[in-house]
């Protein structure tokens, strides 16, 4: 018998064993639950018919957990896109070429060694190995606090050096094309801090906005962090965010103009909360943005459209717009900034927006991008709706809208209002998407999920530095709203 299968069929042998089992455990599984759920009488211990059928449980949730696994891995890998091999993401390489000095210089000062989260392995969780993820929920973390940040900014070179940001651009193509952003946050400094550093680069500015409703030492402490930093400054006014008004885009609108008059260089506008982390490295981003060659990633629905601006006493929408929703973030070139801030028309779309749409934020910039008329630099010319696939993606936000047909997905963490907040069994999902960035985090929930997404994006920032790991963004130049554009 040995002789017949020789030694290379154990591997075979165990997976039949394993068959055979899983099919003798289905079996009696279901003529158990067949007899229970009849009311038959069975024979024997009771304790121990629950303690089978409990056993027979456990087995069959692991066979659903590793499908579903599975089942998450292949909608979210490059299958689900459609991306041939030319076209994925990442790929190893080896360095050939000798590093300068300047090289040898930054890897020194920020990447001599591996970021590695406490008490976790990451990886584990990236592969969603169950016990790993069940350990890592229930890690909870120390917080700083807001006079922990107002304390350490008083000595800003000290600050930077100890929180890890990069103060280099790392590269040349990153030093040419640099990113304006706004953040809006209300509550939460440290996390806000830890988003900002994530993001920091000197080529690139930001503009925060510190809810009227937060407290005080929140106002302060942020305003110490901006202090530290030549590119980042505060909204001087601040406004009292009200969900579903025109307050949730003003902001926006308010850091647009104040980075429009402050810098001449920038290539594209994105707007970012403080619930919200990087899933590609700035190097990526550039790389993306590129790719875009001008246009913009805007969400848009025409799907009851008509629900959302018909107030009473609204009168007709002006300019002849066809007027379209999606979500306030966005990733928008300069001249799509411009439009927004110094068109007549578009002044008189946000004045009609205000008296007319119950929710204004989710309609106006998806509005300037979906009507081509205007003449917008990068706005979308064809049919406007957003889609799951690479017709006409949302890319610059990965929102996970659990309902949605088009935005929703498995949330393996908690639900607020129909978004997901993610949790550590969302570490595999996050790791692999192709969005730029996702919203949104709680680090009072499951806080190891974040610190995953950090240990990740570092570690890439410093492999593509040295030149181990090669970025392709040939996909995102595929997209329909890129080769859509107006």
């Amino acid at each position: 018998m040995r002789f017949l299968l020789g030694y290379s069929s154990k591997p075979f042998i165990l997976a039949l064993v394993i068959c055979v089992t899983y099919t003798f455990s289905y079996l009696l599984k279901t003529m158990y639950v067949s007899l229970f759920h009849n009311h038959v009488k069975v024979k024997g211990n009771p304790l121990f018919q629950d303690l089978v059928i409990a056993g027979l449980n456990r087995v069959f949730e692991d066979i659903k957990y590793d499908n579903d696994r599975e089942k998450e891995i292949n909608q979210t890998d490059d299958n689900f896109w459609g991306i041939p091999p030319e076209l994925q993401l990442y790929s190893n390489r080896t360095v050939t070429k000798r590093r300068t000095q300047i090289q040898i210089n930054i890897k020194r000062k920020y990447f001599l060694r591996d970021f590695r989260v406490d008490d976790v392995n990451c990886l584990e969780l990236i592969n969603r190995t169950r016990e790993e993820v069940k350990r890592a929920k229930s890690i909870k973390r120390a917080r700083l606090k807001d006079a922990d940040y107002i304390e350490m900014t008083k000595n800003c070179p000290t600050f930077i050096k100890d929180r890890g940001y990069i103060m280099h651009y790392l590269t040349k193509e990153e030093e040419s094309f640099p990113i304006a952003y706004s953040i809006l946050m209300y509550q939460n400094v440290e996390q806000f801090e830890r988003l900002l550093r994530a993001i920091y680069r000197p080529q690139n500015i930001y503009c925060i906005h510190v809810d009227f409703k937060s407290r005080e030492t929140i106002h302060n402490a942020v305003s110490g962090i901006a202090s530290c930093f030549d590119n980042v400054f505060l909204l001087r006014t601040r406004v009292s965010v009200k969900l579903g008004g025109m307050s949730v885009l003003e902001p926006d609108l308010k850091c647009m103009n104040e980075l429009w008059s402050r810098s001449k260089t920038w290539k594209y506008f994105i707007n970012l909360t403080g619930q919200e982390f990087p899933l590609r490295t700035n190097y990526e981003l550039v790389k993306i943005l590129k790719a875009y060659n001008g246009s913009n990633d805007v969400a848009a629905t025409i799907q009851k459209d008509t629900e959302r601006c018909d107030k009473p006493r609204a009168v007709a929408p002006p300019h002849g717009i066809h007027v379209t929703r999606g979500f306030v973030h966005v990733a928008v070139n300069r001249d799509f900034v411009d439009f927004t801030l110094h068109d007549e028309r578009a002044q008189h779309i946000l004045t009609w927006m205000n008296r007319s749409c119950y929710v204004p934020d989710e309609a106006y910039f998806s509005t300037l991008n979906h009507n081509p008329h205007f003449g917008v630099k990068g706005s979308f010319k064809g049919h406007p709706e957003t889609s799951r696939n690479r017709r006409k993606p949302y890319i610059a936000r990965f929102k996970n809208v659990v309902e949605s047909e088009v935005y929703g997905w498995k949330c393996h963490g908690r639900e607020i209002n129909g978004l997901c907040v993610f949790g550590t069994a969302d570490v595999r999902m996050l790791s692999v998407r192709k969005e730029l960035f996702a919203h949104r985090f709680h680090l009072d929930y499951q806080p190891v999920a974040y610190e995953c997404m950090e240990e990740l994006i570092y570690n890439r920032t410093r492999d593509e530095f040295m030149g181990t790991l090669a970025f392709n963004a040939s996909f995102y130049s595929t997209l329909g709203f890129v080769l859509g554009q107006g």
